[in-house]
């Protein structure tokens, strides 16, 4: 049995139509390209910290929440001694947003600085969207139902 404690996150895919949000560390591009994601706080439920995680990385506060796509684990080791629970969230925009813009996260959980993310779009079709760090793990099933028109858009 693993001695490592379990953290539970909240993963976002932020859809716009077709469209993917994504972003780079500004200052850390080696960190791959991401998602926005973050700790589920005590007394706070994956849904609401998945729309504050959004907001906090990216400035941005029109989104909705359209599904969970569903839970996986994921090891950190050997960067963080921690297995971490995602919760992994499609949601919608609901606002027009820029193609590019830069956000600086005030509240990281790593660092007392403000942290700089590059964000951007892609296309979820995008056969090079390689999400860092197990991001991507409900990715496929994002793409098909984009696809196919499964998602509820009411």
């Amino acid at each position: 049995m693993s001695t490592q404690p379990i953290i539970k996150k909240a993963i976002a895919y932020v859809t716009n139509k077709d469209e993917l949000m994504v972003f780079r560390h500004t200052d850390f591009p080696e960190a791959g390209v991401q998602v926005p994601a973050g700790t589920v706080e005590q007394r706070e439920e994956p849904s609401e910290a998945v729309l504050r995680g959004i907001y906090e990385e990216s400035g941005i506060k029109g989104v909705r929440i359209i599904e969970l796509l569903g839970i996986y684990q994921y090891n950190m080791a050997p960067y963080r001694d921690e297995i971490q629970e995602r919760y992994v969230y499609h949601l919608e925009l609901t606002e027009p947003t820029p193609s590019t813009w830069r956000h600086w996260e005030m509240h990281s959980s790593t660092s007392k600085n403000s942290i700089a993310f590059d964000f951007y779009w892609v296309r979820l079709d995008s056969s090079d969207l390689c999400l860092a760090g197990g991001q991507g793990y409900f990715l496929s099933e994002l793409v098909h139902k984009n696809n196919n028109g499964d998602s509820d858009h009411n």
